[in-house]
This record gives C-alpha cells, structure tokens and sequence, in this order.
C-alpha cells in the first residue's frame, strides 16, 4: 500500500512538472519596409543615376541617360581560362573476396575560370560618398567521364569557345548581382515585402499560460499582415499595445530562477524587443534587448538585437528619418519617348532604306501598318523604329516606339515577333525586373511547347500552361540540358533516345527540330 501511494505520488508530481514546463516554438509572421541606405541622397529630386551597365539599378532612383547625381562606372575585365587538364581516375572492380577482377580507368577535364570586374561611382552630391570596388568570380569545372583520353580532350577542344561563354556569361550576372546589391546598401531605397520574421512562444498546451500566448500571437500577426512598406505604422503601434502589456504582465508573474520560469521572461523580452523593432522604436528595442541580456537565458540574442537596433539608428540619423514606411519612385527616364522621335538625317535626299512591312498590334488591340528599315529587325526587344515620311512621301528619319506597348509585330514574309515574359541572361536586364515582357522571335507554336529567339541569340521556351518563358542559356539548362529535353519530352520514347544520343545542341537550329518532333509527331 506505502509503495502504491509512493507511486501515485511520484506519477502527480511529475504531471504537474511537465504541465509548468515552458518549451518556446518559434511563430512565424511576415514584415513589410523600406531598406534605408548607409549614404542616402536626401534630396528625393536628386535621386538619379546614369551607367554604362543596363544591369544596374538602384531601387528609389530614377534612370537617366547621363549625368546622373550618381554615374557608375562598370567595368568587366574578361574571363580568363587556367590550365587544362585531363585527370585519369582508376576504377577497380573486386569479387567477394576482395580481388580484384577488372579495371577501367576514366578521364575528365578540369578547368579553372575566373573572370573579374570593377565598379566606380561619382557623386555629385557628394563627393566623399564616392564608391570604387573590385569583383571576381572562380568556377573549377570538371566535364562528364569519358572513357579514354582522347574523347575528354575531343570534348574541350570542341566546346572551348561555349564553355568560356557560359562561364563568362555566368560570372557577368553573378558579379552583376553582388554589384547591385552593395550600390542599393549603400544608395538605394530598397523596399522588402513580407519577410519573414518569429516570435518565440509557448509550445505546451498544459501549461496555463498556453491559450492567452496563442491568443496573443493570433493577434500579432494578423497585426503585422497589414504592414505595408509605403504605409505609417502608427495604427499598428495602437493595435499592439494591449499584447505589449500583455507579456509585460507575465513577468512578474514569473519571478524565479528556475528554467521555465527564466524561459518565460525571455519570451515577454524577445516578442516585445521584436515588435518594437519593426515598428521602428529601436531605443525601445535596446531597452529590451538589455532585459533578454540581464536575464540570463540566450544572451546572443539580446547582443543581436542591440546591435541591428543601433545599426537602424544610424541609418535613421543618416537619412534624417524616424521610419522605414514610406513611398518609394523607381522609374527609367531613360528611354522615355514623350512624342515620337524624329532623327533626321544630314541630307534626307540621300536616305537609304531596304524597307519592309509589317501590322504592329498594341496591348490595346490596335492594329497598325507601318514600314521598317530591314537593318532594324534584328535589335527589336524593347524599342522599335518605323520610317516617318514627309508630305511628299519622301522617308526623314524614324519614329521610335516602346516595345511594350505591343503584343505582336508581323510581317509580310511572314516573320513574327511577340512579347514574351521570361529572365534574359544576356547581361542586358534590369536586376530588379528581370523577368518582364521582351519581343521575341517566333520559331514554333503548338499545343505542345512554343519556342522562341530573344536578340537573334537566345532561344526562350514557354510551355503552353505557363505565362513566363524559360532561356537555354540560363544556369538550369546549360549545365542539365539533356535533362531538361528528357522532361519536355516525356512519354515520346523516340525522341527521349535521340535526346541521350545527344542529337540536339544547345542552339535554335537543333531546338527547332526537337521542337517540331516533339510538336507534330504522336
């Protein structure tokens, strides 16, 4: 009976224990504000840049074509090849007893490239705040096995040109990356839309503070969902007082040493450190990250959250602001085209065009007939230039219109051209809309896959379910090319083989035929 009640007793205590204990769960919640720079131009009418890289882009500034406030300077040095070499690999096939029974031996091609880069920017608003670096990127291919020497040197001396192509293409927009991410740090007004962020709380059901920190939380993040970058968060500051008061009210109600208790209040600290943080109250961030700090639990965490409060400080002191909500203007001025541009030639008289027609059909459906010059055609992607004719019929000079205000252009001979949303790799794009609408060439259209020709070289393939296009000369071709064409050709076993057999380049000639099987065949 003594032992029975021991039991019992052992069995109630250790309940009552497990139902105390504080085990914290991170809640997740999205944010929503603008990155300040470290060297702002105050004055938003000065906010332009102009540069030599179509690439670059600074978020908050507007594109001009010269003399820009800022005028960055790009630089790309080359991508240099390393030494070639052909490494021989031994493979040995051994029975269950550990003799060997055969031996084979493989051979891959080991490069190195490495290309480089360098940025200079001026600032006319201040020269102090000027801007120079240096860039790099290192890639160490290896190729496939082959089977003997000579293939492994076949296959370099082949594909030496494409290989430092797509290397140098690579490096470029890598390079191109890392540049625009240190001018927007430095310069740009960066608007950041629903990052992710966690609060820490209660993950036991049984202990008697689970509801209210559930409630709470509920209550914070549905708070923090109406966020906006270019929205005040003074509604959201009088929406979260009461949960603020709420995890102060918890501290004293747990005041011991032990584990759980100590648990609790780093909580109260860290929930209330972080909302004060991204309502912009960083001395109030401080003030908590120190409590989390003084109480003994996760120290790291009250260090972090000190030092991006005082990092938010200076750039709030920087940028003559006490928030990070407002509106941000990102606009290209550079290639604004209020009315048509004329450009006359020296002598009009003398103008010659080889001419052909096309209907050029805008977003709005309408349908226009009008003259190119031949030589023009093949730089259509974002502007067009049609012949403008005098009175008398005589050609002056061209008028220049937007590429997006088209869905298609045709011609006579049948050439079509449409607009297409997909990311370029041509080094040409702008970092922050790289995936917008360009005027393609059409190579194949079917119910199957369409392809298309981007620049006369850049074959783009879109899928008849899909809105955005996809470049072969973007990373996840180039270097899975067979396996994307396995993909696009599932369920036709012909072409699957042909596909292994490696019958299509990389190149809008072969495209087009496994287009067209793939197409027309059933």
């Amino acid at each position: 009976m003594k032992n029975t009640i021991t039991l019992i007793f052992i069995i109630f205590t250790y309940t009552f224990a497990f139902s105390q204990s504080a085990n914290l769960d991170r809640e997740y919640f999205n944010v929503s504000y603008v990155k300040l720079p470290t060297h702002p131009i105050l004055d938003d009418l000065k906010r332009t840049f102009s540069t030599n890289k179509r690439a670059i882009a600074l978020s908050g500034f507007s594109r001009v074509n010269e003399n820009g406030t800022l005028d960055i300077n790009y630089r790309f040095n080359g991508t240099n090849v390393g030494e070639v070499e052909i490494k021989k690999t031994k493979h040995e096939k051994k029975d269950d007893d550990g003799n060997v029974i055969s031996t084979t031996y493989s051979y891959k091609v080991h490069v190195t490239y490495t290309s480089s880069a360098s940025i200079s920017v001026s600032n006319s608003e201040n020269i102090e705040n000027d801007y120079q670096n240096d860039f790099s990127e290192k890639d160490n291919y290896q190729s496939k096995k082959f089977s003997t020497y000579k293939a492994a040197q076949n296959y370099y001396n082949n594909n030496r040109s494409n290989l430092r192509n797509t290397h140098n293409s690579q490096h470029q927009k890598l390079i191109l990356n890392t540049i625009n991410s240190n001018l927007n740090n430095i310069y740009g007004y960066q608007i950041i839309n629903k990052k992710s962020e966690h609060f820490w709380i209660l993950g036991k059901k049984k202990h008697p503070e689970y509801g209210k920190h559930m409630e709470a939380f509920e209550s914070m993040k549905a708070a923090f969902s109406k966020m906006r970058s270019d929205e005040s968060v003074d509604n959201l500051k009088n929406e979260l007082a009461p949960i603020i008061d709420y995890f102060n009210s918890l501290v004293p109600k747990y005041t011991g040493t032990k584990k759980k208790e100590v648990k609790m209040r780093y909580a109260s600290y860290y929930n209330i450190a972080k909302m004060y943080y991204y309502l912009d109250m960083p001395e109030d961030t401080k003030l908590y990250a120190q409590k989390l700090i003084d109480n003994d639990y996760d120290k790291s965490d009250g260090k972090y959250l000190i030092r991006i409060a005082n990092e938010l400080i200076e750039r709030f002191n920087a940028n003559q602001t006490n928030t990070r909500h407002f509106d941000v203007l990102t606009e290209d001025l550079s290639n604004i085209v209020a009315e048509p541009i004329v450009e006359q030639p020296e002598n009009s008289s003398t103008l010659s065009l080889e001419l052909i027609k096309a209907y050029i059909v805008t977003k709005t459906s309408d349908t226009t007939l009008v003259e190119m010059d031949t030589k023009d055609i093949k730089n259509i992607a974002y502007k067009i230039n049609t012949v403008r004719y005098a009175d008398n019929g005589t050609p002056i000079g061209t008028e220049i219109r937007s590429a997006k205000e088209l869905n298609e252009v045709l011609f006579i001979d049948g050439t079509h051209y449409k607009n297409i949303n997909f990311e370029e790799t041509t080094g040409n794009q702008d970092p922050l809309n790289t995936t917008q609408e360009k005027l393609c060439k059409v190579l194949v259209e079917s119910d199957k896959i369409n392809l298309y020709l981007f620049y006369n070289e850049e074959p783009v393939i879109v899928l008849p379910d899909s809105e955005t296009g996809t470049s072969t000369l973007s990373k996840s071709y180039i270097f899975s090319f067979t396996k994307n064409l396995e993909r696009l050709a599932k369920g036709n076993a012909e072409l699957i083989k042909k596909v292994n057999n490696k019958v299509f380049k990389n190149n809008a000639e072969d495209l087009i035929k496994f287009c067209q099987e793939l197409a027309f065949t059933k």
